[in-house]
């Protein structure tokens, strides 16, 4: 490799959050390993999630397509590559170096639903699943949202963090549906990818039962519902909007309140490094996560 993803790999000493430590800080001659956190599928989240830590390369795809999905069309829709999508799979569950450059929105989206979809009793657990679709049968919208936020903030963190990353990953495509033409709108990506966190409403079977069908049906409903108030309600805690917006680079307003997570260090001294500086928080919100990573580390952009 040799794009930005090879140099992030290579040159992050202390990427907890999105790759595991690369090098040894202090050494005169630091090594990088080829082998990184192993994505497992098919196995409950707490084992993937060691330290309750989203594994780098799963971090490092979903914001790929934080990204660049927005302005593509039918991403979650239309199917990937079924030769990349093998290929990714195998390198991401070996614990090998992925390029995402190698790889279109559309595998890495089918490559995460497929992992979503694997996660045994799905992301929500089962007692949740039932929670959520008595939830949304409730005509008092602020004791819906009450509850949601009472159900998300009682999993676990790594589970809160990376529903928080997926919902406001679909949140942005569907607010750039109409304007980019994507087609994407939250009642599309909710029938998109409801069968990936409602395994209660998938059928075992080849013919699928009209008691699937009618809890499918309710299970895009509580998608919809979730992406279209993600960020007009607080139904994540400002903490895990503190998290999207920190690793995204994302600026949110959650009623009617900006939340930008930026940690920056106090502005240096001297003119050159006080307009770098300057320049750099004026970009901020055009920014991801991963490219203020870069900067940290004293890489050059892509």
């Amino acid at each position: 490799m040799s794009t930005w993803a090879e140099r992030v790999h290579r040159r992050a000493a202390d990427f907890s959050s999105v790759v595991t430590s690369c090098g040894h800080p202090g050494s005169s001659a630091p090594t990088y390993p080829y082998r990184l956190e192993k994505v497992k599928f098919g196995v409950s989240l707490d084992e993937v999630c060691k330290n309750d830590n989203i594994p780098g390369p799963l971090l490092v795809l979903i914001l790929k397509l934080n990204k660049e999905s927005p302005n593509r069309r039918d991403v979650f829709r239309a199917p990937g590559h079924q030769g990349a999508m093998k290929k990714l799979i195998h390198f991401l569950q070996a614990g090998r170096l992925v390029n995402v450059d190698n790889y279109s929105v559309y595998t890495i989206a089918s490559v995460l639903k497929k992992f979503l979809r694997k996660i045994p009793n799905g992301i929500f657990g089962r007692s949740g699943e039932n929670e959520l679709f008595a939830i949304i049968e409730l005509s008092n919208e602020a004791e819906q949202n009450e509850r949601l936020h009472k159900l998300f903030t009682s999993l676990p963190k790594y589970t809160q963090h990376l529903l928080v990353l997926l919902f406001g990953t679909f949140r942005v495509i569907a607010s750039n549906a109409d304007h980019a033409g994507t087609g994407m709108t939250s009642e599309a990506l909710g029938v998109s990818v409801a069968p990936s966190f409602f395994q209660s409403c998938v059928s075992d079977g080849k013919t699928a039962r009209m008691e699937d069908v009618l809890k499918f049906k309710v299970a895009t409903k509580i998608m919809k519902y979730i992406i279209d108030k993600f960020a007009t309600h607080d139904l994540f805690g400002r903490d895990n909007y503190e998290y999207y917006a920190r690793v995204t680079g994302r600026i949110l307003k959650v009623q009617d309140e900006w939340i930008c997570s930026f940690q920056y260090p106090p502005p240096p001294r001297g003119k050159l490094a006080q307009q770098k500086y300057a320049l750099q928080h004026s970009l901020e919100a055009e920014k991801t996560w991963l490219q203020c990573q870069c900067e940290r580390w004293g890489l050059p952009y892509p």
